[in-house]
């Protein structure tokens, strides 16, 4: 009896227990065992390499250096054109391209994106101008003048139409200072003008 008879015989067993009234636990004992015969018939059948058919007789042949697992049919044609002809059942495999590693030179050519932006030099960021009440404030600070004198000097220093050397713009604040007879110490007055003058230099700042 061969594997398919097999299969055959205990798929009718199954469809009779299936059909009865009423099962039992005997019955699905029985159907267990069954469910075991069935599947060991098809794991006993072999498929035909070349037709793709099922068999449960299936031959190694090798014929013109090729094998293949043939039916009977197809061992037969086979033998008579003395060779295996191409599977219709199977599909040429290609082979995927492996993608090839970066090699060190490769990867040493292309700078990284992070090194390309740490090395643009970063723009120089001018420093915001101080302002009046700021400057007052510093020039306070540093001199001891207090600040209402301190914004009296600053518009004096404005006052200058031409540029002057530091020397000469020292005396001039100090002429200006006696004829309006503000109460300013020699030394604290000298530094202040050197802070105004500086500023006022660098950019016009009103003495607001």
């Amino acid at each position: 009896m061969g594997h398919l008879d097999t299969i055959e015989k205990s798929a009718q067993k199954l469809i009779a227990l299936c059909q009865k009234e009423k099962q039992t636990k005997t019955d699905k004992e029985k159907m267990l065992v069954i469910q075991a015969e069935i599947l060991a018939g098809i794991e006993n059948l072999a498929e035909c390499e070349l037709c793709g058919s099922i068999s449960e007789i299936i031959v190694t042949m090798t014929l013109a250096d090729v094998t293949a697992k043939l039916c009977k049919e197809c061992g037969v044609k086979s033998l008579e054109v003395g060779k295996i002809p191409s599977s219709k059942q199977s599909t040429p495999r290609k082979r995927a391209r492996r993608a090839k590693p970066p090699t060190a030179s490769s990867a040493e050519s292309k700078p990284n994106a992070r090194s390309t932006r740490a090395k643009r030099a970063k723009p120089v960021e001018e420093p915001e101008p101080e302002s009046p009440a700021v400057l007052h404030t510093r020039v306070e600070a540093e001199t001891g003048i207090k600040k209402a004198d301190v914004k009296r000097l600053h518009k004096i220093v404005q006052d200058i139409a031409a540029p002057m050397s530091p020397e000469h713009t020292l005396t001039y604040v100090q002429r200006e200072v006696e004829i309006a007879k503000m109460k300013v110490d020699a030394n604290a007055l000298e530094k202040a003008v050197a802070l105004l003058t500086q500023r006022n230099g660098s950019q016009a700042v009103s003495a607001v």
